[in-house]
């Protein structure tokens, strides 16, 4: 009975939410993001389940948060070593390469970018999803306003020569806007004009000395990526530990 119980009361929260959700569109990734909690019931519901799920909020927020603040120092030691690793450097060219591919998008030519994005991520965003919207005549439009936190999730180092295949995986949270839009009429088919903010987890490999776009995932994964155990050769063990 209990289970029955705990059941419904599920169903009838995403019911609801499924009521209150605004149409979805997507931006650099091809990620859909959903318009949640715009409506005035969205915001009287978000409130609600934000006192309900606190203690569940501040749990990942704090996994999230030691998680990151050891990961900066780890990256600083291996900046002693090689300082492509500087966190400040790191973050500079990172937020570089994240304005690079929303200007890219919003032009639809991610060759615009093939200096940040490895070859085979760039040409796939390409084909199944830019090229795949003009020849149904629409045009995502995806405008960058502001790149507001950049935090690295998690470390996957290689002892190999000048770290070859090093990979990171990071946080961010911008503000944006997406839609969909008919070429002709520019009529929106999803989503609506106005910015929002999101989540996202960008993957980047250490190739050739550049920090490569690898993949973007869903920023609903971010906890996942903070509880990974980083990985780390026993080689670079005493370095980051010390």
């Amino acid at each position: 009975m209990f289970s029955n119980k705990k059941q419904l009361i599920v169903f009838v929260i995403i019911f609801t939410l499924f009521l209150t959700i605004d149409p979805i569109y997507a931006g650099p990734g091809g990620y859909i993001a959903k318009g949640l909690f715009k409506s005035f019931w969205g915001k009287l519901i978000l409130s609600v389940l934000v006192i309900i799920f606190l203690p569940l909020i501040i749990y990942i927020k704090s996994v999230e948060f030691f998680k990151i603040r050891k990961n900066k120092k780890i990256l600083q030691k291996l900046s002693l070593k090689k300082k492509e690793f500087n966190w400040l450097q790191l973050e500079k060219e990172f937020s570089n390469c994240i304005r690079r591919v929303y200007v890219a998008w919003a032009n639809e030519n991610m060759s615009e970018v093939k200096e940040y994005v490895n070859h085979w991520y760039w040409q796939n965003q390409q084909q199944v999803f830019l090229e795949q919207w003009k020849r149904e005549n629409l045009k995502n439009v995806s405008r960058l306003k502001a790149l507001e936190k950049i935090s690295p999730l998690y470390l996957e180092l290689t002892d190999n020569d000048n770290f070859e295949g090093t990979r990171i995986a990071l946080s961010i949270d911008v503000e944006v806007e997406d839609y969909l839009m008919e070429r002709d009429s520019q009529k929106i088919v999803q989503g609506k004009k106005g910015f929002q903010d999101l989540e996202y987890v960008w993957i980047f490999e250490y190739t050739e000395g550049k920090w490569l776009l690898d993949e973007i995932r869903e920023g609903s994964l971010s906890l996942q990526f903070a509880k990974l155990d980083n990985v780390i050769p026993d080689s670079l063990i005493n370095t980051v530990t010390n």
